[in-house]
């Protein structure tokens, strides 16, 4: 039951933080780092513990992966050190379909020094280098090279640390389906709630997120 409160309330986090990114604080969005971890790349990610409840809602990921943009012939040789995917990421209902987490996390969203960047190395480099959980010391190439490109964006452009709106507004399109599952149906202790005739469960901390559910949509 606590499991899915907090989900709930999660993904509407994510949903919050993720509209309108350009209108966003660099703060507002990198605090989109650790919900998406909770969610997705915790050694128990919560999306895990509230599906497996409820195995048949779909959990589907509409993600356009990143491909590198066509260069003009004097650009091909040009060395990027970092190039990072836009709202261009965001899949639509005619795009394929990634229904396991791990394929989700394993999208390429941009390219670092060359070579590919995924959507677990994004969340993670914000969430624990960057400080949406932690500040700390980067590891890996792609976190070495997104923490030197930070200093010079910061107080300038949240250019680069909007992919995580984008990443989010993915996230809550994909776990929708089964946010709506749990409002319409939570898990309840019977001895002390019932439902209404409005379709809701009077003081169940659902109640206050029944009329919302279409806002999401």
């Amino acid at each position: 039951m606590l499991a899915e409160w907090l989900f709930v309330e999660t993904v509407a986090d994510v949903w919050r933080r993720s509209e309108d990114p350009g209108g966003r604080s660099r703060y507002e969005l990198l605090g989109i780092a650790p919900l998406l971890r909770k969610l997705l790349i915790d050694a128990s990610p919560l999306l895990n513990t509230v599906r497996a409840a409820r195995p048949g809602v779909p959990t589907e990921f509409r993600i356009k992966q990143w491909t590198a943009p066509d260069v003009g012939h004097d650009d091909e040789d040009l060395p990027y050190l970092l190039r990072l995917g836009g709202p261009e990421l965001v899949g639509g209902p005619e795009d394929p379909v990634l229904p396991k987490l791990k394929h989700f996390i394993g999208a390429k969203v941009g390219q670092v020094q060359g070579r590919p960047l995924t959507v677990l190395e994004v969340i993670k480099y914000y969430a624990n280098v960057e400080g949406g959980v932690h500040f700390g010391v980067p590891k890996d190439e792609p976190d070495h090279v997104l923490g030197e490109v930070a200093p010079l964006l910061l107080g300038h452009s949240t250019g680069h640390i909007e992919i995580l709106a984008h990443l989010g507004t993915i996230v809550v399109d994909a776990l929708t389906p089964l946010r709506d599952s749990i409002i319409d149906s939570p898990l309840i202790d019977t001895r002390m709630h019932r439902r209404n005739n409005r379709g809701s469960y009077a003081g169940h901390w659902t109640a206050g997120h029944y009329k919302d559910v279409s806002q999401m949509r």
